[in-house]
């Protein structure tokens, strides 16, 4: 059997790591999203296959940021607007990942885009979940779409950002 840290065994230890996202810790610390009862919105799932079920009271508990912007036109989102979300950096990071890792988004039909760490320093994109301060419902490729700041990074009008802002987010896995 695989040995991990401290010689105990993977399984073992991946318990602990799992226990330790949902157990009491100090105020300035807690878990990503704990239980609810509220409806699943997005399923993380970190490196040993473990899958945490996150709300969106649980999202918008997290800190928030705004990014003012407009969408390239093949997106299908005309005009500017305003949209509210989490740090798919600092989601990341208080889900373990760091630069090493890799972090894929999938949507509710199955489409996945992999988000190198580099996008994640560089530009900070947001996993928005409001836009003009309204909740984004499925039909308008919510609840959760992947935003890059376009107006403000001439750079991110490439086909490989365009493809990468995904939506109707379902899924991030970080491995």
């Amino acid at each position: 059997m695989p040995r991990s840290l401290a010689g105990l065994p993977s399984a073992t230890f991946a318990l602990f790591a799992l226990l330790s996202l949902w157990l009491p810790r100090p105020a300035h610390a807690s878990p990503v999203c704990p239980p609810s009862g509220e409806r699943t919105v997005l399923r993380l799932q970190l490196a040993t296959q473990t899958v945490l079920p996150c709300a969106m009271q649980a999202l918008e508990k997290l800190p928030s940021r705004e990014i003012v912007t407009s969408l390239p036109q093949a997106l299908g989102m005309p005009g500017q607007s305003r949209w509210r979300g989490v740090s798919l950096r600092h989601l990341v990071e208080l889900l373990g990942g760091n630069e090493p890792q890799q972090i894929e988004l999938t949507a509710l039909n199955d489409y996945a885009v992999r988000i190198p760490w580099s996008d994640l320093v560089q530009y900070d994109p947001i996993l928005a979940y409001r836009r003009n301060n309204q909740p984004i419902s499925i039909r308008d490729k919510g609840p959760l779409i992947l935003i890059y700041p376009f107006d403000q990074n001439p750079r991110l009008h490439r086909q490989d950002y365009i493809n990468r802002t995904i939506w109707q987010v379902h899924v991030i896995s970080v491995r």
